[in-house]
């Protein structure tokens, strides 16, 4: 018989490596095989908290098992103060950025989560668009076309100047007068109109200005009294050349009569005396009036000038005062911009610090288990070899086929081959 020799070899660690690998390995992750219970620090995500519950007795307890009811029949868990404390009042607990109380957790690291506007970038939108205030509760105005009053007020000034400039430049001087207009509403259709003012009782239209307002009241009583004076002393000459006349005889009618003509022609003069008096009068009334016209016109033009350069102010005043409130508005942006980088900020360092002692017990381990890596081991090696025997069902068969031969019925198992497998099982 040949004899086969069957071995076998593994290579065991050290009982005190294999002891420490157990250990670890436990900690980190284990199955109860009563219970099927998971145990270790990777049986659940270290990014999850433990929720802090209120414990029958008292207290707190992370155990769901052990926390309290309330009267719905649900676990009372705690929610945590601005102080680091417990309270199961929600009016009590600190607030995330949304209003929402925080609950209390044992460990756990918070969700990544971006900084909102704070209350200055709140309040700076809410004046620019005209929003409530946050905090005071106050209704604030657009300042989106803010100046729209302003250029409103500006229009009707710049009209106004328009209206007074053209009305001034356009007039022509009447020496009689400029016609007095009334403004008169058409009661049906609405409709404005200029028209000429006249007097009730002569039915003429009236007028203002004109030379009359500047012709002297006084040269008629000028002319009056020297047309006086002129007659008195024509009249006193005149006896004077009668009584030298008559003194004289022939000679003396003859020197009247020269005389008593250039007495006529000083009569005539006096006519032409008072004709260029009130002529004066007259051209200097006119010249009067149309240069009080004129300067009409030109404060006229002067005042539409103001107003139009008044408009001009306004406008630019509207805009400037969007463009103070757009500044004010941009500061207080930046100063919430300011505080909402500080506040990422520190959220951003306390996640990492969460997450930094989350993971730390896995980076413990990890640092455990290279440590073996560089620790010399002898392995322990286990050989095993083995001699198979004659099976006794080999014999049996050996000697039923010999009988078989004898009987000439050759090898009994011979007919097996016959056999097919028609199903192809």
């Amino acid at each position: 018989m040949a004899e086969e020799i069957i071995q076998k070899q593994m290579t065991l660690l050290p009982e005190y490596q294999e002891k420490f690998l157990k250990d670890l390995l436990a900690n980190i992750y284990q199955t109860d095989e009563e219970t099927g219970e998971i145990t270790g620090i990777a049986a659940r995500s270290p990014l999850f908290g433990q929720p802090v519950y209120q414990a029958e007795g008292g207290g707190t307890t992370t155990d769901p098992s052990l926390a309290a009811l309330d009267e719905a029949g649900s676990k009372i868990q705690y929610y945590q103060t601005a102080e680091g404390g417990f309270t199961t009042d929600p009016t009590l607990a600190e607030t995330d950025q949304y209003g929402q109380p925080i609950f209390a957790t044992e460990g756990g690291v918070a969700a990544p989560d971006v900084i909102g506007f704070t209350d200055p970038q709140v309040q700076a939108i809410a004046r620019l668009t005209g929003g409530v205030d946050p905090v005071t509760g106050e209704q604030y105005d657009s300042m989106m076309e803010s100046y729209q009053p302003y250029l409103d007020k500006a229009f009707e000034a710049f009209t106004s100047g328009t209206d007074i400039a053209g009305t001034a430049g356009t007039g022509r001087y009447d020496p009689r007068g400029q016609i007095v207009y009334d403004t008169v509403t058409d009661p049906v259709t609405g409709e404005t109109s200029q028209v000429a003012r006249t007097d009730p009782t002569t039915g003429e239209v009236v007028r203002e200005g004109g030379y009359k307002e500047f012709y002297d009241p006084y040269v008629e009583d000028v002319i009056k009294t020297s047309q006086a004076d002129i007659a008195e002393a024509l009249e006193r000459e005149r006896g004077r050349i009668g009584a030298e006349a008559g003194a004289m005889g022939a000679f003396g009618r003859r020197r009247e009569l020269l005389e008593g003509t250039a007495i006529g022609e000083s009569a005539a003069e006096e006519g032409k005396l008072a004709a260029q008096l009130r002529s004066a009068a007259y051209t200097g009334a006119q010249q009067q009036a149309q240069s009080a016209f004129e300067n009409q016109q030109k404060r006229g033009i002067q005042a539409g000038q103001l107003f139009q350069g008044l408009g001009t102010g306004i406008g630019a005043l509207g805009e400037a005062a969007q463009n103070l409130g757009f500044q004010d508005i941009n500061t207080l942006f930046n100063v919430g911009q300011l505080e909402q980088g500080q506040l990422q900020k520190e959220f951003d360092v306390q996640r990492a610090a969460q997450l930094e002692e989350a993971y730390e017990p896995f980076a413990r381990f990890s640092y455990m288990r290279d440590i073996l890596s560089g620790v010399p081991s002898s392995g322990t090696s286990l050989a095993a070899s083995a001699t198979p025997q004659a099976s006794p069902l080999a014999n049996v068969m050996n000697y039923a086929g010999q009988i078989g031969g004898l009987q000439g019925q050759g090898n009994i198992f011979g007919g097996l081959g016959s056999l097919r497998n028609v199903s192809g099982a």
